[in-house]
């Protein structure tokens, strides 16, 4: 409590207006009110409860309101496992049910293609929508994971249950992620209006090399290597604000900060961008 006061504080000092905090890192939570256990990352062993009656979401939003700062639950909606030897608790999914998972690069996680996975991820967020006095629901940039030189994503079993009439498997990828985001947009504004849902996607969308609305860059892409069209969540308004991750300099040749930032800027659509 020490620790997330001093942080808040700091935060405070400094200007902030609104607090992102992770919740659910690996399928797992820092609040009570969940049907996943309790993280590794609280006690040191995945479901093992802190102190009694102590719920650290709870808290954190205590906290921060009390601040003046708005509190965003920070979820990653598909990583179950961060390493090969993860240990995890009897109660976790990937051990009850482990036909909703791919292994890539060591870690598990939910394979999006799956109708019930994105049932259950919704769910799980709804817990917290539902359950605690929120501002934001925020995500990261871990959709499908990111590429391994030597690995294949497990997905064709999926896919050839599941395509959707899709004849090509990166967009049906894409349809599945922006399926997820889509629903999350319907089940987090039909209880809870006010609530903002944001993404902080990958920061190049697409470079202008695949696409002439892309950006003047020479990066990753968002669209085709993570296939999330981050883009497409803005045009459609799926998602209340967009956070991309322009962790370049402005002096990077292939992706310079300045360049990304504008780019997001004229293509944001009145939405707001951080």
């Amino acid at each position: 409590k020490q620790e997330l006061i001093g942080l808040l504080e700091q935060h405070k000092a400094n200007g902030m207006n609104a607090i992102i905090l992770q919740v659910r890192p690996a399928a797992d939570a820092f609040y009570a009110k969940s049907r996943e256990p309790w993280s590794q990352w609280l006690m040191g062993r995945q479901g093992l409860a802190p102190a009694a009656g102590y719920d650290p979401l709870a808290f954190a939003i205590k906290e921060a309101h009390s601040r003046g700062m708005e509190l965003h639950a920070w979820f990653n909606p598909y990583r179950a496992t961060m390493s090969a030897n993860a240990v995890v608790s009897p109660d976790h999914m990937t051990r009850k049910r482990p036909d909703l998972f791919f292994v890539y690069g060591g870690k598990k996680q939910f394979d999006p293609g799956i109708p019930e996975v994105r049932e259950y991820i919704v769910q799980v967020i709804l817990d917290v929508v539902k359950g605690y006095d929120v501002d934001g629901i925020h995500f990261d940039d871990y959709f499908y994971p990111y590429k391994i030189a030597g690995q294949t994503i497990n997905d064709a079993a999926t896919f050839s249950k599941y395509g959707n009439g899709f004849a090509n498997i990166s967009d049906w990828r894409r349809n599945n992620v922006d399926m997820l985001i889509k629903q999350l947009d319907d089940s987090i504004h039909h209880y809870k209006k006010y609530v903002k849902f944001g993404v902080s996607p990958f920061g190049i969308w697409k470079n202008q090399s695949e696409d002439s609305q892309g950006s003047a860059t020479n990066g990753l892409s968002n669209y085709s290597e993570l296939y999330a069209d981050s883009l497409k969540w803005v045009q459609e308004g799926w998602v209340d604000y967009i956070n991309p991750q322009i962790y370049f300099s402005f002096t990077r040749r292939a992706a310079p900060f300045g360049v990304i930032a504008d780019w997001w800027t004229n293509n944001a659509l009145g939405k707001h961008v951080y």
